[in-house]
């Protein structure tokens, strides 16, 4: 097999030699296995971009034991439960997305840094679209948060509301309004101070 010299920029090598070392493989073993895994993304449609973004997704499944479901379950599922116990549905859900909120937490010590990393979490909410947008005001921040498609019914986008404010819950924010039309939610909060600022 013949092989190819290819240029990274230094941070990049000194990352790979850093792996390699880490997993006992020659930096040329763990090269072509990095890049034959990009390859085979690629070859079925996907781009680089979406191979980490993917790995954090399966890792937060497994982490939280979440399954993903086809979206036409959820919703039936979900209107189903609302008709017949609305308070406990929309409290798991709750309940859910402050589990889930805790566990980002870890790796997104602040709002910021969750915000910056939405793009790996996209594949984990139940919605097509979030923006985010902050602002500071008065020595404290606020956020407003806007979640589109989040379910084809006012029970399923309720459902996820209530998993978006509890995965809210896990960081020092005040809500102070939320709006839900069925697919679409906003949520605005502001940061509470916090001892000693």
């Amino acid at each position: 097999m013949a092989r190819t010299n290819i240029a990274v920029d230094e941070e990049t090598a000194d990352l790979l030699a850093d792996e390699a070392t880490k997993e006992n493989k020659s930096l040329y073993a763990l090269t072509n296995e990095a890049l034959t895994a990009v390859l085979r993304v690629c070859k079925y449609g996907g781009s680089p971009k979406e191979v980490y973004a993917s790995w954090r997704w399966s890792r937060i499944l497994k982490d939280t034991d979440a399954i993903p479901l086809p979206g036409d379950l959820m919703e039936k599922m979900m209107k189903k439960t609302f008709q017949t116990d609305k308070e406990w549905l929309l409290k798991s859900w709750f309940d859910e997305g402050k589990r889930v909120g805790s566990y980002l937490h870890m790796y997104a010590d602040d709002f910021q840094q969750l915000i910056s990393r939405v793009d790996e979490l996209h594949g984990f909410l139940p919605v097509k679209r979030v923006e985010f947008e902050r602002k500071e005001e008065e020595e404290r921040a606020s956020v407003v948060v806007r979640v589109i498609g989040a379910g084809f019914s006012v029970e399923s986008t309720s459902c996820t509301e209530q998993f978006l404010l509890g995965i809210l819950s896990a960081y020092p924010y005040k809500i102070t309004n939320t709006r839900v039309s069925e697919g679409m939610i906003e949520v605005r909060a502001e940061e509470e101070k916090r001892p000693g600022r």
